[in-house]
């Protein structure tokens, strides 16, 4: 996934991650996104190696490497 490929709800979700470990719950609270969304873009993001979901029975994600950042 390249860095121009990212939707709005990646922004979003990469936004709020930034700030720490988040649970998926959170984050569609907090972007206002779906629940589906989120979880969908989640899968997406975790798939390009951006974030990690490290505790799975409350779906805690945090940020990986961000692509957005400039080298």
């Amino acid at each position: 996934m390249d860095p121009d490929d990212l939707r709005p709800a990646d922004e979003a979700i990469l936004d709020e991650l930034k700030g720490g470990r988040v649970t998926k719950g959170a984050l569609v609270d907090w972007t206002g996104y779906s629940r589906n969304t989120v979880y969908n873009r989640l899968e997406v993001l975790e798939a390009a190696g951006y974030v990690e979901c490290v505790h799975d029975g409350t779906r805690l994600f945090e940020l990986i490497d961000d692509p957005r950042k400039s080298d």
